[in-house]
């Protein structure tokens, strides 16, 4: 505490620094009892497991040993926790065969060992806590001290930054999982804050803290060692702090041997082969070859509506923004402000800034973009900078009124999420129920809901079609696969129609709608409306009425239909329709008063658009358009540009087969409506002949996209002729012929050009 704070201030302070910590782990503990294991859990535990009855680090390939060290503290507290060495799986050396055998085919109670897991993760929460409360209470002093708010200022900074800390959700996220991101962001911000205090007070206890806490952040997770070149110019704020240039580069250079005894505790003081050299820690050093192989090689990621697996710059930006809630996000700007005019201690804010700075910077240009977990260490950096900010505002009624209300209303937004805080975004983007359109992967959908998911389906009346992201096993929770929508190699099972889905209420992880599969528009039908409700927003529910009616399908034949007509069927859920095959280029059908659809290729948009499917090894790209049947032929005739000087009467018929109903030209395109009225009995072409003033033809466009065989009365065409560059036309003539004999079905019609 502030050396300037008095007893019933210093009372106080303690009394909203522990109730922060009991709400924090309130909070967290809650979280961790509903939530089910998510992706990365199972092989951390399986790590943990393996460290405890070992010391063996053979499966640390790409993760540091520390967070796995406190995941499986409490495993000795279960009585039939199997030997990971004397598991099957054992014998293959794959981690994932290794994880899943034991966390759910060893008879283990997997809910149980899952919570032991998570509470290591949450007590190094609450020391985040202390240490987050200890700093800010000093920083917030400084700033009272020079804006004359005295204490009642910097008590009320402590409360701001203690309740954004307690109720933050993206801490919370991290901190009820067995995973190593909140153990990196606890170290990392500890070894820091240790280093802050050492230049307060130069004292050899905080030097040796902040070598050994420099270690145990190496020993986190590979994104630690950026504090060793960051501690670097952060000797250097203080300067009435050193007598010497070189004494604060000094002072750091000391640290790295301790910070390289810490590390190698933390690696049970092993010493190994690597590379062919005799080294400590070999498990180190192999664990940054496989984190820059993965980070090279990328990792698929979703940003609102894209897939890519190299990742963008924007991501973490874009992260950040939305899943950091609008409050902070106002502090921060307002400390950013307060900083560029000098209100506020520079010194402070380059040991907050500049560590998250660097943080961001990896960040950004690594191609893993797969959660804002990866910025997480970020966060309480930043309290302590608004706890830094706002005894400056103290004096002004009206900013104590607006940050005390955003702070309130940031609390609870975050108690009517818990316990989903996994899947929180801030509600300048809508929220949790709206982020599945935005991010993925962790930051929404990491598997955490299946539990849920499975006392949906199996408490349900009706059946509940489903599809789960998740690396879990839906077995041990009493899901059966296969499910009618999915399989686990992430194609569609041959009972589901995902361009026209059954009716009954389908259960599908964001994961799958974002397109995360084999087939990535596998659930494009789903994704083009609103869920109806969810499963802690990351399992999206979506009730289907009924079936959409169609009775036949038309497939644009360019060169070749897109499907098979027994594959276009099972798209959409009909069979014996009628099949029909059209030149798009040239003709468009649409039978009279009968709904159906129509399979175009490529990807398009519109109204009528009710499935994409993009290119993959499976099927080619095409889009399904579906028409309702309203279509009649004095709604066509209606929309055609008709002419106005009675020259032509229309409907005329042309034969006994069709009838033209109406005809509209752009520029040297022509487009005619036709009527069928009969099944033609000879194979039927059209003729179109360009005229000009005096009767003789310019240029001809005969041809027909939609074979006279599958005509039937009531089908509306519309056949296009394109002239291209002929010049001086004034009519059409158009009709019908035989493309056997060429015989004429009737005269000939000639269409002027329509006048306006």
């Amino acid at each position: 505490m502030s050396p300037t704070i008095n007893a019933r201030s210093a009372l106080a302070s303690r009394f909203l620094v522990v109730a922060a910590l009991l709400i924090f782990f309130w909070l967290a503990v809650s979280t961790a009892l509903d939530k089910s294991p998510t992706n990365d859990e199972p092989i951390h535990m399986t790590r943990g497991a393996v460290l405890h009855q070992s010391r063996d680090f053979s499966l640390q390939v790409g993760h540091m040993p520390l967070s796995h060290w406190l995941i499986g503290a409490l495993f000795s507290t279960e009585p039939d926790l199997p030997r990971i060495h004397d598991l099957a799986s054992w014998q293959t050396g794959d981690r994932l065969d290794m994880a899943d055998e034991f966390l759910w085919h060893s008879g283990v109670d997997v809910d149980r060992l899952s919570f032991l897991g998570r509470m290591p993760i949450i007590w190094s929460g609450l020391i985040l806590g202390a240490l987050l409360a200890l700093w800010t209470t000093a920083v917030a002093g400084q700033t009272a001290a020079k804006t004359g708010g005295g204490d009642r200022a910097t008590l009320a900074a402590l409360g701001v930054v203690m309740t954004l800390y307690a109720f933050s959700s993206n801490l919370l996220a991290s901190a009820s999982l067995a995973t190593t991101d909140f153990v990196t962001t606890v170290t990392y911000f500890a070894t820091v804050c240790a280093w802050w205090f050492y230049w307060q007070r130069p004292q050899w206890k905080l030097w040796l803290a902040t070598g050994v806490l420099l270690g145990a952040v190496l020993g986190s997770k590979l994104t630690g060692f950026l504090l060793v070149p960051v501690l670097l110019p952060l000797a250097y704020v203080y300067p009435g702090k050193r007598r010497n240039w070189w004494r604060p580069a000094l002072i750091w250079l000391g640290l790295l041997p301790v910070m390289a005894l810490s590390l190698w505790a933390i690696y049970a003081f092993t010493v190994g082969e690597w590379a062919g050299l005799t080294l400590p820690a070999p498990a180190y050093w192999e664990a940054w070859q496989s984190v820059l192989t993965h980070v090279e090689s990328g990792h698929q990621a979703f940003l609102m509506g894209q897939l890519s697996e190299k990742g963008w710059w924007i991501y973490f930006p874009v992260s950040f923004l939305i899943k950091t809630p609008v409050v902070w996000l106002g502090l921060i700007g307002v400390a950013l402000v307060l900083l560029v005019r000098r209100r506020i201690s520079w010194q402070v804010a380059a040991f907050t800034l500049l560590p998250s700075a660097a943080l961001f910077a990896a960040a950004i240009t690594s191609r893993l973009n797969i959660g804002y977990r990866h910025i997480l260490p970020m966060i309480p950096f930043l309290l302590v900078l608004i706890g830094h900010v706002l005894p400056a505002l103290w004096p002004q009624r009206m900013a104590r009124w607006v940050v005390g209300i955003g702070v309130a209303l940031t609390a609870l937004v975050a108690l009517w999420i818990h316990p989903n805080h996994i899947a929180a975004f801030n509600l300048a983007v809508g929220g949790p129920t709206q982020g599945y359109r935005y991010l993925g992967d962790s930051n929404l959908d990491w598997g955490q809901d299946l539990r849920a998911l499975a006392e949906l389906v199996t408490t349900a009346e009706t059946p509940v079609f489903w599809s789960f992201a998740g690396s879990a096993d839906p077995a041990y929770y009493g899901l059966t696969p296969p499910s009618p929508l999915s399989g686990a190699d992430g194609l569609g099972d041959p009972t589901f129609s995902p361009a026209n889905p059954a009716p009954g209420r389908y259960a599908i992880s964001a994961t799958h709608i974002q397109g995360i599969l084999a087939e990535s528009d596998l659930f494009d039908w789903f994704r083009r409306r609103s869920p109806d409700s969810s499963l802690g927003y990351s399992i999206l529910i979506y009730d289907v009425d009924e079936t959409t009616p169609g009775v036949w399908i038309a497939q644009c034949a360019n060169p070749v239909p897109a499907l098979a007509p027994e594959a276009a069927e099972q798209l959409l859920g009909v069979t014996g329709v009628r099949h029909m095959s059209v030149d798009c280029e040239q003709t468009e059908v649409t039978p009279v008063g009968e709904p159906g659809w129509t399979i175009v290729p490529g990807l398009e948009n519109g109204d009528d658009v009710v499935y994409r499917h993009a290119s993959s090894s499976l099927a080619p790209a095409y889009t399904v358009r579906y028409a309702t049947g309203n279509v009649t032929s004095e709604s066509l005739q209606t929309h055609a540009t008709m002419t106005s000087g009675a020259v032509l009467d229309l409907p005329q018929a042309v034969g006994d087969a069709a009838e033209l109903i109406g005809y509209q030209v752009e520029g040297n395109r022509w487009l005619t409506y036709w009527r069928v009225t009969a099944v033609p009995d000879a194979p039927l072409s059209i003729q179109a002949h360009l005229l000009d003033a005096g009767g003789t033809v310019l240029s001809v466009a005969d041809g027909l996209g939609f074979s006279s065989d599958q005509w039937q009365p009531g089908d509306l065409l519309v056949q296009r002729f394109d002239f291209g560059d002929a010049t001086g036309g004034v009519a059409l003539e158009t009709g019908l012929y035989n493309y056997v004999t060429l015989e004429s079905l009737g005269s000939p019609l000639r269409l002027p050009v329509p006048t306006q």
